[in-house]
């Protein structure tokens, strides 16, 4: 948990637009998105962002970070991604420290 912890400060302190912290509080509040959803979320806000930005950020935080889970429900589904439970106390807990 503490490798975990300390990842996600330093994904959470290089965040010069604010952009990790929207897509981890969308997480919390949604629980299970695809990157079409969340893009359009953060397009939403205001964010000028491509699907490709979005698709790769999301491949860091489940690859880098370990924090998500990738589920694709037949092969011609898109993938949904969802934050890990035991997760979801850090990651709160990082978005009001930081």
């Amino acid at each position: 948990m503490n490798e975990i912890n300390k990842r996600l400060h330093e994904y959470l302190a290089t965040d010069v637009q604010g952009i990790r912290r929207i897509v981890l509080q969308v997480f919390i509040k949604m629980k299970s998105l695809t990157a079409d959803t969340l893009h359009r979320i953060l397009m939403e806000r205001g964010y000028s962002i491509t699907l490709k930005q979005v698709t790769a950020m999301l491949g860091v935080i489940h690859s880098k970070l370990g924090i998500l889970h990738a589920h694709k429900n037949s092969y011609d589904s898109k993938y949904e991604y969802s934050l890990k439970e035991k997760y979801e106390g850090i990651v709160q807990k990082a978005l009001t420290s930081i």
